[in-house]
């Protein structure tokens, strides 16, 4: 083969490997040739993590969506020894509800309606809650990954909103806390919600709380569902 022939065929077999490439690197990152999908950052606890914001509409449930994370139960975690819900009605400091992972309370949601004589947690004057083990969007689920608090509360403005959690600790047999870090999900109502204030329940602050409303007039209850690291990972 004289040297033009040689030249010729390294032209040809250097135009289809780099052919080859560029087509490996198409079908990599997306079936369709297209980016990647983007997705915006939900923090709290202290932790981040990449996710979209799958529903939104104040009065509604408002949902955050995904990662690849394997949940557990919260009940089975290793060492875990009660759960405290930290809500805030007046005083200098949230009251501290505490209740045995393995107690009636968290187990089961309770029918409505939340009354005096039918609830978990009872704040102010017709602030009635409920507790128990969820799935991310607040249903009831005794093997579930976050805990759930929802209840009402009858008075709208010039009250402040209801529903005021600080936070939710797993209390461990060595003493250790670990709060929620991850606002799964949640419902607020009325007039006198505050949106802006719904993270306080999961930035590790006591003294900071949530403020979701007043169900007057609503069937619905307020709520949040919270995760946290070791049961459902990291914010999503």
């Amino acid at each position: 083969m004289n040297g033009s022939a040689q030249r010729d065929l390294l032209v040809c077999v250097g135009f289809a490997l780099a052919m080859i490439a560029c087509s490996s690197t198409t079908s990599s990152s997306d079936p369709a040739g297209g980016p990647a999908s983007s997705s915006s950052t939900v923090g709290g606890g202290g932790g981040s993590g990449a996710g979209g914001l799958a529903a939104v509409g104040s009065g509604g449930d408002i949902s955050l969506g995904g990662n690849n994370f394997t949940p557990i139960p919260v009940r089975e975690l290793s060492g875990l020894a009660s759960i405290t819900f930290h809500e805030r009605s007046g005083g200098t400091e949230p009251t501290a509800y505490t209740f045995d992972v393995m107690g009636p309370e968290l187990g089961a949601r309770l029918d409505d309606p939340l009354s005096d004589n039918n609830f978990d947690i009872k704040g102010v004057s017709t602030e009635f809650y409920d507790v128990y083990y969820s799935d991310e969007n607040g249903g009831a689920d005794i093997d579930g990954s976050y805990l759930t608090i929802s209840g009402v509360f009858a008075i709208p403005l010039p009250a402040g909103g209801g529903l005021n959690l600080a936070e939710i600790g797993l209390n461990y047999s060595d003493q250790n806390t670990e709060y929620g870090n991850y606002l799964a999900s949640y419902v607020v109502l009325g007039d006198n919600a505050d949106e802006s204030r719904v993270e306080a329940c999961i930035d590790g602050d006591l003294q900071s709380h949530t403020a979701m409303g007043n169900t007057a007039g609503e069937t619905k209850r307020l709520r949040l569902t919270l995760g946290f690291e070791s049961t459902s990972g990291p914010p999503k």
